[in-house]
């Protein structure tokens, strides 16, 4: 059985580059096995949450909205930044109902993952929210331009499979609660 990789170290740090959601700069790493050193560009991004929403009548919150990198519309769970100093079961619950308008009974962790560890820094929390239920019409930041989209919970899978669903930190978080049963 052969060993795992050993870790490399930080030899310093370059400049970050502020690009508001994500700082983007060039670090130097000793490599373990001659010493040399190699620059690595690497992202610091703010953690990230989605949450799998399902009502009591078995039906899943999904939100449609356009995405400026692959310039399309996008089906997705609601989610968001971690904020700094704030539980991420808490960012889910606010993001769920500022997205949506829905309120969850109770939000349960799915688990945690790194969404791009070769150049990212963040990491994603995934949740499942369960009794959920309309409160409001949702109050989206000024720049979320979104549409809720009700679907039955046995169509998740379907939509992820047929490529409906096919933003990778959702496929993820949909992965999860699959294997968790909640799907």
């Amino acid at each position: 059985m052969s060993q795992d990789p050993l870790p490399w170290k930080r030899v310093r740090s370059g400049e970050r580059r502020d690009h508001h959601v994500l700082r983007i700069g060039e670090d130097v790493f000793a490599d373990p096995r001659d010493g040399q050193e190699r620059s690595r560009v690497i992202v610091d991004a703010d953690d990230w949450c989605n949450v799998l929403p399902l009502t009591r009548d078995g039906n899943v919150v999904l939100v449609k909205q356009f995405r400026f990198g692959s310039g399309a519309v996008s089906l997705e769970l609601p989610g968001g930044v971690v904020d700094h100093g704030e539980d991420a079961a808490t960012t889910a619950a606010r993001e769920l109902e500022e997205e949506t308008g829905y309120r969850a009974g109770r939000v349960i962790a799915l688990g945690t993952y790194n969404p791009n560890p070769a150049h990212f820094t963040n990491r994603v929390h995934a949740f499942v929210a369960l009794d959920c239920e309309a409160v409001h019409d949702g109050h989206p930041d000024a720049s979320e331009d979104l549409r809720v989209e009700i679907v039955p919970r046995e169509r998740v899978r379907e939509l992820a499979a047929g490529g409906a669903i096919d933003h990778a930190l959702i496929l993820a978080t949909i992965g999860l609660a699959t294997l968790k049963g909640y799907l």
